[in-house]
């Protein structure tokens, strides 16, 4: 248990990817010139966080010599980047079986924001400090992209 409460002190990563298909679904809808109408909806989501913690309690929690006594201090520091990107595709087609016609709209969104802060708590003073960590430059947080396809 003890060589738990050192690798949080060091720090701890976590990496996790995530891919789902959202929507699938095709539509046919009879028309008056006897072709059918044929609308089509296709959505992926693709997401993915990078977390480092770090935790540092004293005296520590899991230590043999701590005698029963009370933590006075907490100090985490967080570090975490989120990637998101969904794509959406729509077609709205007719086959006629020798001429197909149609068009199709693909989006694309991405975002992407990194968030690190600290936190400091002192049991015995009763205090508590939180601080948050800002960009250092500017970055875009959210892109949104579509393209029409005739």
């Amino acid at each position: 248990i003890t060589d738990k409460e050192d690798e949080l002190r060091q720090g701890m990563n976590t990496h996790v990817t995530k891919a789902a298909k959202l929507v699938e679904a095709l539509w046919q809808i009879p028309s008056q010139l006897g072709v059918p109408i044929t609308l089509d909806v296709n959505s992926a989501l693709l997401m993915k966080s990078d977390i480092n913690t770090k935790l540092k309690v004293q005296p520590g929690i899991f230590r043999e010599d701590r005698n029963n006594q009370n933590v006075k201090n907490v100090d985490c520091e967080v570090k975490s980047d989120q990637a998101i990107a969904l794509q959406l595709v729509g077609k709205m087609s007719v086959d006629c079986h020798v001429v197909k016609s149609g068009v199709a709209l693909n989006a694309m969104m991405n975002t992407a924001f990194p968030v690190s802060g600290k936190m400091s708590i002192d049991l015995v003073k009763k205090e508590h400090k939180v601080t948050f960590e800002s960009p250092e430059k500017e970055r875009e947080l959210f892109v949104m992209r579509s393209k029409p396809v005739v």
